[in-house]
């Protein structure tokens, strides 16, 4: 049980800069070389929230619940790396793509 715990937690880490940045709180890191690969982790993160959480459900009642939130992590997984290595652009909040038309 502790160990999932840890896995969540490394996961909000992941995600909190992500969120930051789709919600246009955090703007600075935009003029980087790759600025795509932030929101990257985003996405990131929460697949790996997901699976700590799904790790919780694996007996019992909630095992319907398990495989959603596995089936979560592994499309939020694949949108994440898919940002990380610069593509996806389309999946980038609007204030991001009205900034690099300028």
């Amino acid at each position: 049980m502790g160990t999932l715990v840890w896995v969540i937690v490394i996961g909000a880490a992941f995600a909190l800069p992500g969120a930051l940045a789709y919600v246009g709180l955090w703007r600075s890191w935009s003029r980087a070389r790759y600025p795509v690969r932030l929101f990257g982790l985003f996405w990131l993160g929460v697949a790996i929230v997901c699976f700590g959480t799904a790790m919780l459900f694996t007996n019992g009642p909630m095992v319907p619940l398990f495989f959603v939130l596995m089936t979560a992590f592994v499309l939020c997984g694949a949108l994440g790396f898919w940002m990380v290595f610069d593509g996806a652009r389309w999946a980038t909040p609007g204030w991001y793509r009205r900034a690099m038309r300028r």
